[in-house]
């Protein structure tokens, strides 16, 4: 009778279709979140010299009243890169073998850290 399950591990393509497929939602909607709004804002910029008016709004009179309406003009700036960050985090967990995390992040001294620091996934 043939063996069912193999006691080696399959290290073909369906190995490697998880972190590629990390790798493709991370570039994609890096692309959509970060890169492609500011790619004709830095022609515009090139030819105005200026970046536009600013999200700081000086003409209110109270205080408050500019706290809450600099507040909601961010959450709107930056919503869609939490979404992405919290999509990656959870597909860093998902995707991405822990045996791989472990051997890149987790030995001790102060580059590794150094690199977990510096590294545009986010977990």
């Amino acid at each position: 009778m043939p063996e069912l399950i193999s006691s080696q591990p399959n290290r073909g393509w369906s190995f490697w279709w998880k972190p590629a497929l990390f790798l493709l939602v991370a570039c994609v909607g890096l692309y959509y979140v970060k890169w492609s709004p500011y790619y004709l804002k830095a022609f515009v910029a090139a030819d105005n010299h200026s970046i536009g008016a600013s999200i700081l709004n000086d003409q209110q009179s109270s205080p408050l009243a500019a706290a809450l309406a600099y507040a909601q003009v961010y959450f709107l700036a930056i919503w869609k890169a939490a979404v992405l960050a919290v999509i990656l985090g959870s597909l860093l967990q998902v995707l991405i073998p822990r045996d791989w995390l472990l051997r890149l992040f987790g030995v001790p001294g102060w580059a590794r850290p150094c690199a977990a620091g510096c590294s545009p996934c986010p977990g």
